[in-house]
């Protein structure tokens, strides 16, 4: 029921026609880019304070806060349009995701815990991720479909009864109490500590910001796609098809993780995955030259293959770091890790828009490719050095 419950929270039926959405409120791709970099920014500020109400109050009651939120994000796009319900909406989708990332996790390692099967979360969490992104992927599907047909009003309807089918699923299941309960200032003591510790270890920082820097280059890819197809006139379904490849990719990656870490180490997977970015930059690239559909479409196909290696090397980096330091400083690290890979994607994505007022989308990814060889560059050569 759980799994179930995530599922239904990520079945996201705009996400396929969301710039279409946004079209529709008076924006445009500029703003698209915008508003995710201020989601990423508004991830960042909760961090800390989710993290202090997850430690207080029960897990499962956080859960069922965010997807109140969510409702309440989609019951404010279903009654108002503009410019500022967008924004506020994508700042209550933030909150809301946050305090899902924190709380979900942490719930099924307290539930395993109490069944006795914690050596198995490795496992349940996989199956979860797996469950994360098969939501999002299928509801590519199923949104593009229901646009075509109905329009964004019935998609909002639509997953306002998809949330509220997921909130009643976690009221029905345990609610388990936290034993474990920190006073903020510690907590944020703990966090400058294990930040200032980081800094000066460089098996650690090198690798947090190699992975911070692929995650927030595939968001940028990700985000592009949409625009992308616009211009070279797809048909809506077709937006549909490349969420669901996109997210299906990310789900099986997910699934597969565990098993690919026994064929390849970190270390031998960064140069490997250098080379795939820069691959996906020249794919982006042709999207600009070509104009034969079915050729942009295999492109945009191979650049989500590069994503799902992308998020390989986020779950082995992740599983990676647990072992650099002890039980009680491992919720700081994973905070820190967490926020550098949201800075660095808020700055992307908040700085796009500047840029995109005043160049073309292809011209801006040219310019992201130039900042994205010399930073990798030089963060690849430090991880060259350092013990597997």
């Amino acid at each position: 029921m759980f799994y179930i419950a995530l599922f239904l929270r990520t079945f996201l039926l705009l996400s396929p026609i969301m710039l279409f959405f946004y079209q529709e409120n008076g924006l445009n791709y500029k703003h698209l880019f915008l508003f995710q970099g201020i989601f990423y920014l508004t991830s960042i500020v909760a961090e800390f304070p989710v993290g202090y109400i997850c430690d207080f109050f029960p897990r499962r009651n956080i859960i069922v806060t965010s997807f109140i939120i969510y409702i309440t994000m989609l019951l404010l796009w279903l009654t108002f349009h503009g410019f500022g319900i967008v924004l506020m909406g994508e700042i209550l989708f933030a909150i809301s995701k946050v305090m899902m990332d924190n709380a979900t996790s942490g719930y099924l390692y307290d539930y395993l815990v109490r069944s006795s099967k914690e050596n198995f979360m490795v496992k349940y969490y996989g199956y979860l991720n797996f469950f994360l992104a098969a939501g999002t992927a299928f509801a590519g599907i199923c949104g593009s479909y229901i646009y075509v047909h109905s329009g964004s009003q019935i998609i909002l309807i639509t997953e306002i009864l998809f949330m509220s089918a997921a909130t009643i699923s976690m009221l029905f299941l345990p609610n388990i109490k936290r034993q474990r309960h920190e006073k903020p200032r510690r907590r944020i003591k703990e966090f400058i500590a294990v930040t200032k510790n980081l800094c000066k270890n460089n098996e650690i920082k090198y690798h947090i910001c190699y992975s911070g820097v692929l995650t927030a280059f595939s968001i940028l890819f990700v985000i592009g796609f949409q625009p992308i197809m616009q211009n070279a006139l797809f048909p809506i379904y077709v937006f549909g098809i490349v969420t669901f490849v996109n997210h299906g990719i990310r789900a099986i990656s997910s699934f597969l993780a565990g098993k690919v870490k026994k064929y390849i180490s970190i270390k031998a997977f960064v140069k490997p995955l250098y080379a795939l970015y820069i691959f996906a930059f020249t794919l982006i690239f042709l999207t600009g030259i070509i104009k034969n559909k079915l050729i942009i479409f295999i492109l945009l196909t191979i650049i989500c293959l590069i994503i799902g290696c992308q998020l390989l090397f986020s779950i082995m980096h992740v599983s990676r770091l647990h072992k650099f330091v002890d039980i009680k400083h491992r919720g700081s690290l994973m905070s820190v890790n967490n926020t550098v890979s949201r800075g660095l994607t808020a700055a992307v994505l908040i700085s796009s828009k500047f840029f995109l007022d005043k160049i073309s989308l292809l011209s801006f990814y040219q310019i992201a490719f130039g900042i994205f060889i010399v930073i990798n560059t030089y963060v690849m050569l430090k991880l060259s050095k350092i013990e597997d």
